[in-house]
């Protein structure tokens, strides 16, 4: 693709909902386990359009958008801006953010945090070993479904499947680390 602007074009709508997703969850952690949460991704708690890729603003592709401060901790919050799916339907996960998490374990640990805009349901998935073996087995598919004209790609992951957690989950991780880790 010749136009490094064109997802930034075609997601900036989104930009706003994202930011509120950002903000809450940093809260929430903050709220249940005591740690403060900060932005390290591209754009991460802003709405604000930041032309150019991620390498061009010192940024890695597929960065995740928070981390645990103190910790090897990393973030990456996602999930449907739309209310039409429910917690039956697979969870997506674009391949880069994938690829980022592989490229930088275990020295970082990434969970996505997947949010339902249906009702607020946070689920999580760690970008472990384990995940990763799966998706080179081919476990979970890549899917191309065609948003709002564009076809895009990813990962689907079964909502059944054992790597799909609870938020629970993701609180009682970071409260077991040590702040040096």
């Amino acid at each position: 693709m010749t136009n490094e602007n064109y997802w930034k074009e075609r997601y900036g709508h989104a930009w706003d909902k994202s930011k509120f997703r950002e903000e809450s969850i940093k809260e929430k952690i903050k709220n249940e386990t005591n740690r403060s949460v900060v932005n390290v991704g591209l754009g991460a708690g802003s709405a604000e359009y930041i032309p150019g890729t991620a390498k061009n603003s010192g940024y890695e592709r597929g960065g995740a958008d928070l981390k645990i401060d103190g910790l090897n901790i990393y973030l990456e919050v996602t999930g449907p801006q739309v209310k039409s799916i429910d917690l039956s339907k697979p969870l997506w996960i674009r391949p880069d953010k994938i690829e980022n998490a592989k490229k930088n374990y275990p020295l970082h640990e990434t969970w996505v945090i997947h949010w339902l805009e249906r009702d607020g349901t946070l689920r999580v998935i760690n970008l472990n070993n384990d995940f990763f073996e799966s998706v080179a087995k081919g476990i979970y598919k890549t899917v191309l479904p065609v948003i709002r004209g564009t076809t895009e790609k990813y990962i689907e992951v079964p909502s059944e499947d054992p790597c799909v957690k609870n938020w629970k989950t993701l609180i009682d991780r970071i409260k077991s680390v040590n702040m040096d880790q």
